[in-house]
């Protein structure tokens, strides 16, 4: 590896970026990757879900104005 390569590795480690965890998941094929990414979503969308169904138990009150 160069210089110049190295140096921007090092730079991103630095930045907290976590390079393993892109080694990781770059050696996952891409249907695997798609299936977490999916599942990760489905999560996400539970939890939206979740805090909009809870939100819609309060009833809105009017502010008084001053």
């Amino acid at each position: 590896m160069d210089a110049t390569a190295e140096a921007a590795l090092q730079e991103a480690r630095r930045a907290g970026i976590d390079l393993d965890m892109i080694d990781s998941n770059l050696a996952l094929s891409v249907k695997e990757r798609w299936r977490l990414h999916e599942e990760a979503f489905a999560l996400a969308e539970k939890f939206r879900n979740a805090g909009l169904k809870r939100d819609a138990k309060f009833q809105s009150t009017p502010r008084e104005t001053c």
